[in-house]
């Protein structure tokens, strides 16, 4: 039986176009946070677990949601659960736990106490918020909180910042989720904060929000996007830059993450054979999701407002159904096959870059 190659979201050329992304990931709040306490944010900023989330932040990268979208929707439809595959000048390149490991440098192994957390009361703001059981966002942060930081121990100054680092940057949540109970237990203590899986935990949520996204794109012209999307810029960024020796190297053996349940798929075993060997990809003629192919979740038109009731789901991934053909011969199938378009697209994306 012939092997099949996974479908494209999209045509080359056709992809949809939207107006605006709301992107939840808040890298300006650390400019907040510096101004409002200078001294606390250094002291932060040393934290080997986090440095270089801030050293991020501090290189005021921009949010491009041109690029970021043009790249959702190069999507390839594949079978695995905790990665994913898109497709640049005709070549599968792969977004997994490893690539945004070696952009974050955050935690992914997850420690087997790392789910017990206890804490201890110290009269402090946090310690009263949790004793009883209140209620905290981003959003009440920045207009109420922020004021008020001088009459708090340095302490609690200092487990706002991480709070803020975790929830505004690494998770990239909607500023008016509830920050989860969760996340406040870890920052009271710095141990088990520290050696928490942040990683693997802020890697998942990205996932389900990129699965999210796919399942929305063409039917609005604004869209949510939770998650850290600029470890996902950074990772598309070095994609095209470095196009070619980065496909080679960064599909190592010696990586291994701690995914025992991930899907099988020989399709992606092809896609890494080839790419160790340096295959010329510019000739693939990859086939197309056709519209009445595409799973419409109804749990994805819910209200927003109700994540905040959920948010300790965010490890939860929705795997991707893969049904593919190479042939696309035959009635109903349709080759959009444009010589140079995708050289042409990588010189756009490199000049929205610039």
């Amino acid at each position: 039986m012939e092997l099949e190659l996974p479908k494209r979201l999209y045509a080359e050329g056709l992809e949809p176009q939207v107006k605006k992304i709301n992107n939840c990931c808040r890298i300006e709040l650390m400019r907040i946070l510096k101004e409002a306490m200078s001294a606390e944010f250094d002291d932060v900023k040393t934290d080997p677990v986090f440095k270089h989330i801030i050293a991020i932040a501090e290189n005021k990268l921009k949010f491009s949601e041109k690029l970021v979208h043009s790249f959702l929707c190069k999507q390839l439809i594949v079978s695995k659960m905790h990665e994913k595959w898109f497709v640049f000048a005709r070549t599968p390149l792969r977004f997994s736990l490893q690539e945004y490991h070696a952009v974050t440098g955050l935690k992914i192994s997850r420690e087997s106490s790392s789910e017990v957390v206890k804490w201890k009361r110290d009269g402090g703001f946090w310690s009263d918020l949790l004793r009883k059981g209140g209620k905290i966002t981003l959003q009440s942060i920045k207009k109420v909180h922020l004021k008020e930081v001088h009459n708090w121990t340095r302490v609690d100054r200092m487990r706002l910042i991480y709070l803020c680092v975790i929830m505004g940057v690494v998770m990239g949540r909607d500023e008016k989720v509830n920050i989860p109970p969760m996340y406040i237990k870890l920052v009271m203590d710095l141990d088990k904060l520290q050696n928490f899986h942040w990683g693997l935990h802020s890697y998942d949520f990205l996932m389900s929000s990129i699965e999210k996204v796919r399942k929305k794109l063409g039917k609005k012209d604004s869209y949510i996007f939770e998650g850290f999307s600029y470890a996902f810029q950074i990772w598309i960024m070095e994609a095209i830059l470095d196009f070619g020796e980065m496909c080679g190297r960064k599909v190592s053996d010696n990586f291994r993450g701690p995914r025992k349940d991930e899907m099988e798929d020989e399709r992606v075993n092809f896609f890494l054979d080839r790419l160790k060997n340096k295959f010329d990809w510019s000739n693939t003629e990859w086939p197309v999701l056709e519209p009445e192919e595409t799973v419409i979740d109804d749990a994805d038109n819910h209200d927003r407002g109700s994540e905040s009731d959920n948010s300790m789901d965010d490890t939860d991934v929705v795997a991707d159904d893969g049904t593919t053909s190479v042939k696309v011969a035959g009635k109903g199938k349709i080759i959009f096959f444009d010589e140079g378009a995708e050289t042409r697209k990588k010189k756009l994306l490199c000049n929205r870059m610039g």
